[in-house]
């Protein structure tokens, strides 16, 4: 369940923003609509999109890391975008090499101005004398968005903290404020809602650990698991105590969040959304490299999906999904990479949200780590195993062909950007092209995803050099 911005009405001017990753020229109408997404950065009533190439060489750096916004219109996503690194005008820090800007995105209107605003990590930051101590950049939205920025104070800083590994923006108390969560390697701080531009945020709730003591953190995801209105972090890793991979889940509560149940299955991503339409947000965790951990795997190497779904006393049993599933397109081949990516969204308007799964490994006849996603449908009894489809560069009407190491399905989000009430596919391919990346957008229909109405927009689209990995990251 996403944030829900405030109303505003605001007058718009067009971008013009020069510097660094490339210069952008966004076109905002004379009379801006209501701000009503935690992801509309310029106020234009259009969902827009971040996406990360943290491994992008920045004046000489290598890694140093940059982020496009491609801005939202009503037939959806666009190429008109601004591109931001740490050498863009209002940006602070200066690019480094393995700084990694842009590992991690996250939105929501901090300020409660009634603009979405845009938090960029940079995990490997170095900080004085603390290599890789990381950082995180809030970055204001507006009518001319991300002109002036600020970034968050550490707590407890120390070497290779990886402050900023991952971001999460949600309400967690239940005042109807967007709060941040930042994911450092072994705890979490969450810093509270109305922050104040031109002031450095200092965190709230500082070193939160889950039942279960420390968890080395992997990725976050927000959504109402127990149904109170007050928005709940997932947090996946690995379970220090028994190198086994784990969810923490931290329960909103009115004044702070609180740890609530340690679960098994994760490691590598989860996403939260209601799949069955009963009002309680359900959760799927991935683990796509089965090897790395001490973890029972049924998928033979390939990634399997532990769905557990939501209620009032939170969350439930473990259904655990993979491509030797009954109902499954595919089989279970060892580095598929199947779980790579999560996404929940409603891709046909019912109602109930679909699962969308990424296997950036999967090979597609001959053609080697090529890539794929899973589409598994909501119904009234959870993730539905009939109807399932895969969709690939192969799928009919979907531009590009499948070349070797492509990784399509290397991020993937559920949003409806061009707001006819179904949720579209953006997808990446951070190998595409060479190592240069690449990203498509399929609309929803009432039948699913069919293909048609594809978009694919590459990494010179937006400006970018070749071998940028554009797409290794994308608001989640």
């Amino acid at each position: 369940m996403s944030l829900q911005l405030r109303t505003a009405i605001a007058t718009a001017t067009a971008v013009a923003l020069a510097g660094g990753l490339l210069t952008a020229v966004t076109a905002a109408p004379a009379v801006a609509a209501a701000a009503k997404y935690a992801d509309d950065f310029n106020g234009d009533g259009h969902r827009d999109l971040a996406i990360g190439a943290p491994y992008k060489t920045i004046d000489g750096a290598s890694a140093a890391g940059g982020v496009v916004v491609a801005f939202g219109s009503s037939t959806g996503l666009t190429t008109k975008k601004v591109g931001l690194t740490q050498s863009s005008s209002g940006v602070p820090g200066t690019p480094e090499e393995g700084d990694h800007f842009g590992m991690s995105i996250a939105s929501g209107d901090l300020d409660a101005d009634g603009y979405a605003d845009l938090v960029v990590g940079a995990d490997g930051e170095d900080v004085g004398s603390n290599e890789g101590q990381g950082s995180v950049t809030i970055l204001w939205g507006g009518t001319r968005p991300f002109t002036s920025s600020t970034t968050t104070v550490v707590a407890d800083p120390h070497q290779w903290q990886g402050h900023g590994w991952d971001v999460a923006v949600g309400d967690f108390t239940g005042d109807s404020g967007a709060d941040l969560a930042v994911i450092d390697s072994d705890s979490v701080a969450v810093y509270a809602g109305g922050l104040a531009r031109g002031s450095q945020p200092v965190p709230t709730y500082t070193g939160l650990t889950g039942p279960g003591g420390q968890l080395g953190n992997s990725e976050a995801a927000v959504g109402d698991i127990d149904g109170d209105g007050k928005d709940d972090l997932a947090v996946t890793g690995r379970d220090d105590g028994n190198d086994r991979p784990a969810v923490d889940v931290f329960y909103g509560r009115t004044g702070r969040p609180q740890p609530g149940a340690r679960v098994t299955g994760g490691g590598t991503d989860v996403a939260l959304g209601d799949v069955n339409g009963d009002g309680y947000d359900d959760m799927a965790a991935s683990l796509t490299w089965p090897e790395l951990y001490s973890a029972a795997d049924p998928s033979g190497g390939a990634g399997f999906v532990t769905v557990r779904y939501g209620s009032e006393s939170g969350v439930g049993g473990p259904v655990v999904i993979h491509q030797n599933s009954t109902g499954v397109p595919g089989a279970n081949e060892d580095s598929d990479g199947f779980g790579c990516s999560l996404a929940f969204g409603d891709i046909t308007g019912d109602g109930r949200d679909e699962l969308v799964v990424g296997a950036n490994g999967e090979d597609l006849g001959s053609v080697k780590n090529a890539g794929d996603v899973t589409v598994f449908r909501g119904s009234a009894s959870g993730v539905s195993m009939s109807g399932v489809v895969r969709v690939s560069q192969d799928t009919t009407a979907v531009p590009g062909g499948p070349e070797t190491d492509d990784l399509f399905g290397a991020r993937v989000r559920l949003v409806d950007y061009n707001r006819n009430g179904k949720a579209d596919l953006a997808v990446t391919a951070s190998f595409e092209n060479t190592r240069s990346g690449a990203l498509w957008s399929l609309p929803g229909t009432s039948s699913g995803l069919t293909g048609s109405g594809s978009k694919v927009f590459t990494s010179g689209d937006y400006g970018l050099a070749n071998g940028s990995r554009f797409g290794e990251s994308m608001l989640d």
